[in-house]
């Protein structure tokens, strides 16, 4: 099997791609492509902002029964899917509210009437009149709407794992059988999906500590493959940029690489754009070094363990494939 200092050497030599197509999204555009041609949001829109320019007149001549017409027509419109990748609506976050609190929290009609009468005035005084002097345009849907792109992962990094291993030969092992998993040669599993039960009978039957789910709030980890006696369990990460939370994921699988089992192999997985930051040797300080040099430190005590990109991984595969 292939040197585990090696195999990350290999890997930050072939950094990851600028975009995975895994991880694209194939957004399919919410406006039409004809200006003149509008469909239900893009009017939807415009209603608002018209019942908004309405509400303005209506506030200042006091007029109350005019008021709640407008707010009532504007509940309406909230309504159509899309809604909330318009402008009016991501104005609220400046306010600490969301368009899942709108629609999830104000439950009735009354709520957000009520929700409404506070935050049209504060969009009148701080952008309606800005964005009508620039222009309002049915393209601020779409902007929004692919900005939020990246929200919609779910599970791409399953996805491209999946067909790494299919592309060498492993099988899902779709049984609870444990004794059938035993003899079985090249397959893998999902311990923290659909074989949450046969992961723990494979951890208690091989005897397996896994102290590092003991000592990260009893965590599941992404995949255990298997080739003939030896079992590996990997960890996998897709990390675009540092700080905050990737921070933490970060220690969380540089920690993964440091435990030993017998006839165990402990991988982490990490694809997206911050290994080529990770993987930049020029960088002699600051994170990125700090925690290469962990990697590297951790490799070297533990050999049986990788730490991989996708070109890595794939190499890995590749060897235990032969």
């Amino acid at each position: 099997m292939i040197d585990n200092i090696k195999l990350f050497e290999l890997s930050i030599k072939n950094k990851e791609t600028y975009i995975d197509k895994y991880y694209a999204k194939n957004n399919t555009p919410i406006i039409t492509n004809d200006s003149k041609n509008h469909n239900d949001l893009m009017r939807a829109n415009i209603e608002i902002l018209e019942n908004i320019s309405a509400y303005k007149i209506a506030s200042e001549s006091k007029n109350k029964a005019m008021q709640n017409t407008i707010l009532k027509n504007i509940v309406l419109r909230l309504n159509v899917a899309g809604i909330n990748f318009s402008e009016f609506t991501s104005f609220w976050a400046t306010k600490d509210v969301s368009y899942s609190v709108y629609e999830n929290t104000l439950k009735t009609v009354a709520l957000k009437i009520e929700f409404l009468k506070k935050i049209i005035p504060e969009y009148l005084k701080d952008r309606h009149a800005l964005y009508q002097n620039h222009g309002y345009s049915a393209s601020t849907l779409q902007v929004v709407n692919d900005s939020k792109a990246h929200k919609e992962n779910g599970n791409s990094g399953s996805a491209k794992i999946t067909d790494i291993f299919s592309a060498a030969g492993f099988k899902y092992f779709d049984s609870g059988d444990f004794d059938l998993f035993a003899k079985s040669k090249k397959i893998f599993i999902y311990p923290d999906k659909t074989n949450k039960a046969l992961f723990k009978i494979i951890l208690k039957r091989y005897n397996i500590k896994f102290d590092w789910s003991k000592n990260h709030e009893s965590k599941q980890t992404d995949f255990l493959f298997k080739i003939d006696k030896d079992i590996f369990i990997m960890e996998h990460k897709h990390m675009k940029e540092a700080g905050g939370g990737q921070d933490k994921q970060m220690s969380e699988i540089i920690n993964f690489i440091s435990y030993k089992d017998k006839n165990v192999h402990y991988i982490s997985f990490l694809d997206g754009i911050y290994f080529n930051l990770l993987a930049d040797i020029e960088i002699k300080n600051g994170k990125p070094f700090e925690q290469r040099s962990s990697i590297i430190a951790n490799l070297k005590k533990n050999k049986q363990n990788y730490f991989v990109n996708t070109f890595g991984f794939s190499r890995l595969i590749g060897k235990i494939k032969k």
